[in-house]
């Protein structure tokens, strides 16, 4: 069954559905990187220490920020 959400996106101009596909590609990126600098030791002999962290928290409000933007985009459009 479809439902009125999918309906209402449907309505949207291609380019406006590609940016919200790019949109959430970068969000699902900057997560991962996040996760990557704060979990894993990948990189860990270039990037160590307060810098380690302080990559990650860019990473974390990036993808904070995006995900709002796109939030907003999103419900704008409706």
């Amino acid at each position: 069954m479809i439902t009125n959400q999918f309906k209402k996106n449907m309505k949207k101009s291609p380019i406006e559905l590609i940016n919200l596909a790019f949109s959430s590609i970068m969000v699902l990126l900057t997560f991962t990187g996040f996760f990557v600098f704060i979990f894993t030791d990948l990189m860990s002999d270039k990037v160590f220490g307060t810098k380690r962290y302080v990559l990650a928290i860019v990473f974390l409000a990036y993808a904070i920020y995006r995900s709002y933007r796109m939030y907003q985009v999103f419900k704008q459009k409706e």
